[in-house]
């Protein structure tokens, strides 16, 4: 019953051998994969993969480098397109500190917080180098149903995280990052999902990453939880199915 809550199927990474990795992921054990949309084009084929393998599901949105290329008409137009789409959560969609233009990039961040809350859907979050703004926006904005993925922060506001009902997606990188191993063993097990932000974050360096790799990671956190891999994995499920499945009527069939 593994999970994997971000990745990116549409990626040139898979144009190849799709049906391998969605072959691989199921023999794996992965019940389920959300592939994230980054920009209108990339929203598009993460809708087409959807509809085509059942077991992904389509988050849709727009990564804040993307949005400080598009104008704020083009913004707008996709979050229609978006919300029209009624996509199974909203992302890949944030704030990150490395890119200029940090106003810019908290109206739009603002508009999908506003837009998940709509939908009554989760809202997988970037954010990198910004985790503080990022928290203070969505704490702000009373988000109930938050993802934030791939949490590099202190680990005192990943706690702050927690307290607020949210949840933390641990990458395949936590088999070889102490700091994602540190998280993992001060956060509750009940706040905990896995990812692997595939084609990127593999454990082992320079391998591109794919879902089938998330069973890897639930061996590592069971480890640092001192569980079995399978209770492990049996948690990160419940958690997926409170945060996806919970009052799920408007959802789509993705």
């Amino acid at each position: 019953m593994l999970i994997d809550i971000h990745c990116h199927l549409d990626f040139k990474d898979f144009e190849k051998d799709l049906d391998s990795v969605i072959e691989r992921a199921g023999k794996a054990g992965v019940k389920a994969i959300i592939s994230a949309g980054v920009n209108t084009e990339s929203n598009r084929k993460t809708l087409a993969i959807a509809k085509k393998y059942p077991l992904v599901k389509a988050a849709l949105g727009i990564y804040p480098s993307d949005a400080l290329k598009m104008k704020d008409s083009e913004i707008d137009k996709e979050i229609a397109f978006i919300k029209k789409s009624k996509p199974f959560a909203i992302g890949e969609v944030g704030l990150d500190g490395t890119y200029p233009e940090m106003e810019k990039q908290k109206i739009v961040f603002k508009k999908f917080i506003e837009l998940a809350k709509e939908l009554d859907v989760p809202l997988i979050v970037h954010s990198r180098k910004a985790e503080e703004e990022v928290f203070d926006m969505l704490s702000a904005m009373n988000a109930k149903k938050v993802v934030v993925h791939c949490f590099m922060g202190k680990l005192s506001l990943a706690k702050k995280i927690r307290e607020k009902g949210w949840m933390l997606s641990v990458p395949c990188i936590v088999e070889n990052s102490t700091q994602f191993q540190e998280m993992v063993k001060e956060i509750n097990a009940t706040h905990l999902l896995t990812e692997t932000d595939a084609p990127f974050l593999a454990a082992e360096k320079g391998k591109r990453n794919e879902p089938a790799f998330v069973k890897q990671s639930v061996a590592e956190i069971a480890g640092i939880k001192g569980v079995s891999a399978e209770e492990m994995e049996k948690m990160v499920f419940m958690n997926y199915q409170k945060m996806f499945m919970a009052g799920k009527r408007n959802y789509s069939v993705f």
